[in-house]
């Protein structure tokens, strides 16, 4: 079986290889980063599937707050590897993946050139100041890459129910998230314009429902009792715990650079208050590490003993080719217990943060809160439009 998506990069892509800071110009979109975020995607999924049925309980660690039992991880790579196809190293032996996927470029994009220290990258004609972009040229120049055409192919010899959940996987995370430096944060995002050999619908909602189904038909697993507590993991479920929908997808009438915008302090703090050094609310309850960590920059800002917690509130923008919803901006809320169980603050003090189960509901609930406002003031509404 084979499907085909046609593409386009609609936010800027910086997606290095021997030089992080260098364009694949065979690619451009490496096949690599596409089999990342589509397992990444797929591990979400699956983890939904096990956390509803009782199957993923995780538990209570020193340093990480909740995560996977050894037997509950296990469970989701045997399932991403096995069941849906993509690939499998554990304890019941190694099984390759058996989709092929390849990248074609079907027309070059435009290459543009950040350059060292300005950060400065030229979108639909004009220029646009990026912070990831400032900081990635901190000390080098940094390439990357707008628009072009290019062909993902995905083939295998699997089931045809395999092949419509992994498929179906792959076009949600293109949809949700981006790839390269940035992807969580409105960057590398890609238009898929069309889509052969795999039935896509053109409502967002309807095609999360589709693959959740689809995955949990694929999975035998059951488990006795009911799902209690946050899942230690990301997972794309339709499940509540005290009174917070664990994961959701939110509507935006928001550009790319305000949605990547809404990751910086200043920015937000200037969007809702009109002072750039203004404290927002995430920064007056010292809660901004739900963004990600480590969130530091010139000795201020979150640290924690664990080298990085990549945030799981994740920012997609599209323009209207996209076949799923395209023409406007996505955040993307999946709440998990595996926090660091203390974070640092460093300010004009410092302060130490135990983590427990309330404190993650409030930051996530401040940050969702604080997107709504955020965009209120840039003139635009959020609305949830999944579960």
């Amino acid at each position: 079986m084979r499907a085909l998506f046609r593409a386009t990069i609609a936010t800027p892509l910086s997606l290095g290889w021997y030089e992080p800071g260098v364009l694949d110009e065979r690619f451009y979109i490496r096949p690599a980063s596409v089999k990342g975020v589509w397992r990444w995607w797929a591990r979400a999924f699956v983890g939904g599937v096990l956390y509803e049925r009782g199957c993923l309980k995780g538990r209570r660690g020193r340093d990480v707050f909740l995560a996977p039992t050894r037997e509950e991880a296990e469970a989701v790579m045997r399932h991403v590897g096995k069941t849906l196809g993509l690939g499998y190293a554990g304890e019941e032996g190694a099984q390759a993946s058996q989709f092929r996927l390849r990248v074609r470029v079907l027309r070059r994009p435009e290459k543009g050139v950040a350059r060292r220290r300005e950060g400065l990258v030229r979108v639909a004609g004009r220029q646009a100041a990026l912070q990831r972009f400032k900081l990635l040229t901190l000390n080098n120049d940094v390439e990357y890459a707008v628009g072009g055409e290019f062909e993902i192919e995905v083939e295998a010899e699997v089931d045809r129910r395999v092949f419509n959940a992994s498929v179906g996987v792959l076009a949600v995370a293109l949809t949700l998230s981006g790839l390269g430096k940035g992807s969580r944060k409105a960057l590398g995002d890609l238009d898929v314009v069309e889509a052969r050999g795999v039935q896509l619908p053109n409502s967002l909602p309807k095609l999360v429902e589709e693959v959740r189904a689809a995955v949990a038909e694929l999975i035998r697993d059951r488990c006795p009792g009911r799902p209690q507590g946050l899942p230690p993991m990301p997972v794309v479920t339709a499940e509540k715990w005290s009174g917070a929908e664990l994961a959701a997808v939110y509507e935006a009438g928001l550009g790319f650079e305000d949605l990547h915008n809404f990751f910086l302090r200043p920015a937000r703090a200037k969007a809702l208050t009109g002072n750039y050094a203004a404290r927002d609310p995430l920064r007056e309850k010292l809660a901004a590490w739900v963004l990600g960590l480590p969130r530091e920059q010139r000795g201020t800002g979150y640290t924690s003993p664990l080298e990085r917690r990549a945030s799981t509130i994740i920012a997609a923008y599209h323009g209207q080719r996209h076949l799923v919803g395209g023409g406007r901006g996505y955040l993307t809320v999946l709440i998990s217990g595996d926090w660091p169980t203390e974070i640092e603050w460093s300010g004009a003090g410092s302060e130490r943060i135990r983590i427990d189960e309330a404190k993650i509901l409030d930051a996530y609930k401040t940050a969702v809160e604080e997107f709504a406002a955020y965009a209120q003031r840039l003139r635009s509404n959020v609305t949830k439009i999944w579960p």
